[in-house]
């Protein structure tokens, strides 16, 4: 297996907060925190980010699923509340196609099902030939800030630290397996257990009415959108989401 470096705090039912693209754990600080004071919270870092290995570099997000599939079952984590968050929403849908067994919900947090679209593969391509280029480090000063909907919000020089951390072949590696990632839309229609999207209003990248037409097809889906937060709720609006997250959760503990 490969090894999935992770932290853990509080106490109770299983959650997994998996991160976006280009970050690793420490993403998810505050927020993790205040799931903690109701949950087991783990956090890991995807494989190639942080201190979690990842070889070969050629891979797909399936992949990925499956190594995160076995970590659950491995270290006994499971059964677990998944939330992932941009890519970690990638992941998490590929973890629903292989490991349904070992969830019991899924958010996609400023996530999509849906596959890229052209203009988005050619995007993807860019940032490769960009990366080769210039490196991660001017890659990483360029592309978090749109992730805000205030470019002067504290929380960017944070997230852009933590992005200059991860090596060019990892990053170039996710880019390449996003841009190749099926359409999963047929697995919320599929899906037996609740769902949740949360979504940012101010979301360029995914836009709310594309989420609301995609949770429509779920037959066990809630949808909240983050008011004036673009793709970064955790920081934008850590209350309100974590807020909404565990409201969610706690009602699908009981019932």
């Amino acid at each position: 297996m490969t090894p999935i470096f992770y932290r853990e705090s509080g106490s109770g039912p299983a959650i997994v907060l998996i991160h976006g693209f280009p970050f690793d754990h420490r993403i998810w600080d505050g927020f993790a925190q205040r799931l903690s004071s109701s949950f087991h919270v783990f956090v890991p870092d995807l494989p190639g980010f942080g201190k979690s290995p990842l070889e070969p570099m050629t891979f797909s997000l399936d992949d990925i699923a499956v190594m995160l599939c076995d970590w659950l079952r491995q270290t006994g984590i499971a059964p677990a509340a998944i939330v992932g968050h941009s890519l970690g929403g990638y992941v998490a849908l590929g973890m629903m196609a292989h490991g349904e067994d070992l969830i019991t919900s899924v958010t996609l947090f400023h996530s999509t099902a849906e596959a890229d679209s052209e203009e988005k593969k050619q995007s993807r391509d860019k940032a490769i030939a960009f990366i080769d280029e210039h490196g991660v480090g001017a890659f990483s000063s360029s592309f978090i800030a749109p992730l805000f909907a205030n470019s002067a919000h504290p929380g960017v020089a944070h997230v852009r630290s933590i992005a200059r951390d991860a090596p060019a072949a990892t990053v170039k590696g996710y880019l390449q397996a996003m841009r190749e990632r099926p359409d999963r839309t047929n697995l919320i229609a599929s899906f037996q257990k609740p769902m949740l999207f949360l979504a940012g209003e101010l979301d360029k990248g995914i836009p709310v009415e594309s989420i609301q037409r995609q949770a429509s097809l779920g037959k066990s889906t809630e949808v909240r959108v983050l008011s004036n937060v673009a793709h970064m709720g955790m920081m934008e609006a850590e209350k309100e989401a974590g807020d909404a997250l565990l409201i969610f959760l706690r009602k699908k503990s009981v019932t």
